[in-house]
């Protein structure tokens, strides 16, 4: 028995001096690491690649990089993250929405480059995640979606006409914010009079400012009785607030809530054109995926799923709520990529 007590302390011994010279011997200047995306100029997009370079940075990663592509063809992106893994690549921070990221998730995976996927839930009902994804991170779009329904509606109460839900594209994140944008209205007609209001279907506006401000104003055309909208869109709290100002309505008639606290959305919630913004951990979620990786490269483990939170910012919060927070993660991006 003792024998085999000595043996035992021995083994781990072993181990933990394996782990600690492991420790002592990385250097993160040997590793590869990219956040590969498309619209790789999109303000939204610039927010998450200043929180994936700046941890690279803190944490000693020389070779850290954006791959992917300016336009909006996510298969350009996968053909970006393709020919990382084939260089050498070693961790990978992937935006990618939907299925249609799985064949390239599996393929650079196994060349041996750890992925991860902040921002969208690849989690299937069963619980289970796609071959290849090492961890995966997100805010619950179900939680803002009921938040944005239940202050709209609060604020909609007694009123009478039409209100728009428009995404970006079909994916899964966006879907389940109006999904349950949608399910919390209904649930909130007995405690707010929203009987002469109606949701209209989901529409998608895009990704570009111009189409999508377009896209908006025929909405708002064609609906004369609209008196809000939810844009799940990063841009959308601007294209909205424009789409409202060329059909002649003034700051404010329409209530407006729309996604992200970039630069530009700020700006228009502080002069009152929309009434909320959503502002998703973007530069969280980047930052975080970064010190994942670092932490699987040093061996450790790490969550396969993280959960992350989203404040709704308006002109009266404060900290995370309000604008001076996200005005400052805001200036970096400017400054950082200038």
């Amino acid at each position: 028995m003792k024998k085999l007590t000595s043996i035992l302390v021995t083994l781990i011994l072993v181990l933990s001096l394996g782990s600690a010279a492991f420790a002592a011997d990385f250097n993160p200047a040997d590793y590869s690491v990219a956040i590969c995306m498309d619209n790789m100029n999109h303000p939204v997009h610039r927010i998450v690649q200043l929180g994936f370079l700046k941890a690279a940075e803190e944490l000693g990663y020389t070779n850290a990089k954006v791959i992917g592509t300016e336009g909006g063809d996510s298969a350009e992106a996968f053909s970006a993250a393709e020919a990382f893994a084939a260089e050498g690549g070693n961790g990978l921070l992937l935006w990618a929405g939907d299925s249609g990221c799985y064949e390239t998730l599996a393929s650079v995976a196994a060349e041996g480059v750890i992925v991860g996927i902040p921002h969208f839930n690849h989690a299937t009902a069963d619980g289970t995640y796609p071959e290849g994804l090492a961890f995966n991170m997100a805010c619950d779009p179900v939680l803002y979606g009921k938040q944005v329904a239940e202050l709209m509606a609060e604020k909609l109460s007694g009123k009478e006409g039409s209100v728009a839900l428009t995404q970006n594209t079909k994916n899964v994140t966006e879907n389940a914010a109006t999904e349950s944008f949608i399910a919390t209205w209904e649930s909130l007609k007995d405690t707010y009079d929203l009987s002469k209001i109606k949701v209209l279907p989901v529409e998608l506006e895009g990704g570009m400012v111009d189409s999508a401000t377009a896209i908006n104003l025929a909405i708002i055309q064609a609906n004369p009785d609209l008196i809000g909208a939810f844009g799940t869109t990063g841009n959308s709290p601007i294209t909205w607030a424009d789409a409202a100002t060329k059909a002649g309505k003034a700051d404010g008639e329409l209530l407006l809530v729309g996604m992200d606290a970039t630069e530009g959305n700020l700006d228009y919630l502080e002069a009152g054109k929309v009434a909320a913004i959503v502002a998703q951990p973007l530069y969280e979620e980047a930052y975080k995926t970064m010190e994942y990786l670092d932490k699987i490269f040093r061996g450790e483990e790490v969550p396969m799923w993280t959960d992350l939170e989203a404040p709704v910012v308006t002109v009266d919060g404060e900290g995370p709520n309000g604008i001076d927070y996200h005005r400052d993660i805001a200036a970096q991006v400017v400054e950082f990529f200038k």
